[in-house]
């Protein structure tokens, strides 16, 4: 699952955190999936989304800013042993913390871990992320910078790379991603899905929802800027943008996104890296 909680924002009114905060812990829980990304949440709204949360789950992330946001990654560690994990900035020095890229906006940076599947004792790597909603060089160059520190960490391991990228389909980046020659030539697991869940596949609403009829007929599709991509040994079974709200309240202004997936036996995957 990838979850763009949406940062607690102290002019949301009725969206703010401490109205949603049990919903959001509710699709979790019923959802429970393995593993999940999630986008902007503060330390505070982590902590208390971890205190909700009826399974067990164990994240880690640090803040890409000094009390900023965290792009962390959350666990079932009875589904998933974690091996190892770290994270780095997209900027020209991504090894050094709080360091800005090119014309972004903001502080940008990737949390990924390395996980073994116990059931199969298979190796997977997960990256999350959330691009730059301002600048397109940031997105260009740290999407560049992405894909090298993937080859470095993961190599030819199955891995997922998760966020929201705050670009559309139809771009240049997506390209990138997808099928450019000197890409990571991943798959993107809504159109992979055997089966789509949902007639929705825009992920960013701004709390309007389905509701939103104008935005649904300008981009439909195309606003899907949450993104599960995925490398092609593995099969998606079913994929769902989750829309649902109560009485009009969505739990965050991005729809969650989940993922079934199905892993090919560990014999038709690469060896794991030494």
């Amino acid at each position: 699952m990838t979850f763009n909680l949406r940062f607690d924002g102290k002019k949301d009114g009725l969206n703010s955190w401490i109205y949603r905060k049990d919903y959001v812990a509710d699709i979790i829980d019923r959802y429970h999936p393995a593993i999940m990304g999630t986008q902007e949440g503060l330390q505070m709204q982590l902590a208390e989304l971890e205190s909700l949360l009826k399974h067990p789950y164990e994240r880690f992330g640090v803040e890409r800013d000094t009390n900023g946001e965290f792009e962390q990654i959350f666990y079932d560690a009875q589904v998933l042993e974690r091996l190892d994990n770290g994270d780095f900035w997209l900027s020209k020095t991504p090894d050094t913390p709080r360091t800005q890229g090119w014309d972004a906006a903001c502080l940008r940076m990737v949390t990924w871990g390395k996980f073994r599947l116990r059931a199969m004792q298979q190796e997977l790597f997960v990256f999350n992320t959330q691009l730059d909603h301002v600048g397109p060089k940031s997105r260009k160059e740290g999407s560049k910078l992405l894909w090298e520190r993937m080859q470095r960490i993961a190599g030819d391991a199955p891995l997922f790379l998760i966020g929201d990228f705050n670009t559309y389909r139809h771009t240049s980046l997506y390209s990138y991603f997808t099928s450019q020659e000197g890409g990571p030539q991943l798959h993107e697991a809504w159109p992979e899905a055997v089966k789509q869940i949902g007639n929705v596949s825009y992920t960013y609403h701004g709390w309007a929802g389905v509701k939103n009829d104008d935005e649904r007929m300008a981009v439909r599709g195309a606003n899907h800027i949450d993104w599960i991509f995925f490398r092609p040994q593995m099969r998606v079974l079913t994929t769902e943008v989750i829309t649902e709200d109560r009485n009009g309240r969505y739990p965050s202004d991005h729809y969650p996104i989940q993922a079934e997936v199905l892993f090919p036996s560990p014999a038709k995957l690469p060896p794991p890296q030494k």
